[in-house]
């Protein structure tokens, strides 16, 4: 014999319930991963833009006359461009996780390039 719980419940009311409280579970649940994606998110792409505006010395340097190898900073301007398209056509709606800092490193990327050349 099965100990129930909730002995006053019929057998289809029973069932009702624990379908309800798994349902409501699963909306916490997926409640608080989509907040949690939000808060990496935003860590990941500040320290995105930090990585970039990195760029910002070497940029300087090679201004005023210190030339350095260009390749690098085209490449990542590169990849991050198709970030930036990636998140661009995300659907129902962009990724501006994406875009925000991968923008600024095609930017002082694109810009470290032509500094260095």
């Amino acid at each position: 014999m099965r100990l129930r719980l909730f002995p006053r419940l019929s057998q289809p009311a029973y069932i009702i319930y624990r379908l309800d409280f798994h349902i409501k579970r699963r909306l916490t649940t997926m409640i608080s991963k989509a907040k949690f994606n939000t808060v990496v998110g935003s860590i990941g792409a500040a320290m995105g833009i930090f990585v970039f505006v990195a760029y910002i010395p070497q940029i300087i340097a090679n201004i005023q006359g210190a030339k350095a190898q260009p390749w690098q900073p085209l490449f990542a301007a590169v990849s991050c461009l198709i970030w930036v398209l990636y998140g661009w056509s995300k659907e129902p709606r962009k990724d501006w996780i994406l875009i925000i800092p991968n923008a600024v490193g095609v930017i002082l990327g694109f810009l470290t390039f032509l500094t260095s050349l």
